[in-house]
């Protein structure tokens, strides 16, 4: 509207004062010229609000886009998570550790074990379970073969009023023990513990007699050392 004023004026302002009193204008002539341009300012303004219709379609059109690459990032992104999770439980599936085994003493034979001046290892050669070979029947020692958490139990018989005592070691370290006291000669007595550790891979597990105890074993199978895996970390 303030174009057309501004077009009407300029035109009024372009009638000269000769031109008024010559009666040379013509009043419809002029009005035409008006009207066309009225036409086209509204033919502008119409263009006008189709691009901004446009542009606000295009804008429109590149946020979704956005959102999209962002989607398809976050989807490829969860993919692969998916995927190393997956390669993480069939790894899980796949390690399988257990083992059970006793001190040797097969049939009617018996032994003590000890007493020692210092603490000794103790080998539990009779394997009766060695599911993915982590213990070892030669030297008594467990070795994780992979990072997760085990568990460990053992038991200690003690008969005949002897002290007793087992400690578990972790990379040579003490991690727990039992140990039993029985009060007289004619009694017999067990002593056991139990732990879960998180290991990781390589660290290794065995028991020892305590020092100036022992142990007493027979075909019986009454000492005891197990362990299996829980899970991997």
């Amino acid at each position: 509207m303030m174009i057309f004023i501004t077009v009407l004026m300029l035109n009024v302002w372009a009638i000269s004062a000769d031109d008024v009193l010559s009666l040379n204008i013509n009043i419809t002539e002029e009005l035409g010229k008006i009207k066309t341009m009225e036409t086209k300012m509204k033919s502008l303004e119409t263009e006008m609000e189709r691009l901004r219709a446009e542009n606000t379609e295009l804008k429109t059109l590149y946020d979704t886009k956005m959102k999209m690459d962002e989607l398809i990032k976050l989807n490829q992104a969860l993919t692969t998570n998916l995927k190393k999770l997956e390669e993480k439980t069939d790894a899980s599936e796949r390690v399988k550790v257990a083992f059970s085994a006793t001190l040797s003493a097969l049939g009617n034979s018996h032994k003590f074990i000890g007493p020692y001046q210092e603490a000794t290892s103790l080998v539990y050669e009779n394997a009766l379970t060695n599911i993915g070979n982590a213990y070892d029947t030669n030297t008594g020692i467990f070795t994780a073969p992979v990072k997760g958490v085990y568990y460990f139990n053992f038991v200690v018989f003690n008969p005949h009023g002897m002290p007793t005592g087992v400690k578990l070691l972790k990379n040579g370290n003490f991690v727990v023990g039992a140990t039993d006291n029985p009060p007289g000669l004619d009694t017999e007595d067990t002593a056991s513990n139990a732990v879960s550790l998180l290991l990781e891979q390589g660290d290794r597990i065995h028991l020892q007699l305590w020092e100036n105890r022992r142990i007493y074993t027979d075909g019986n199978r009454r000492n005891t050392f197990s362990g299996h895996l829980l899970f991997t970390m």
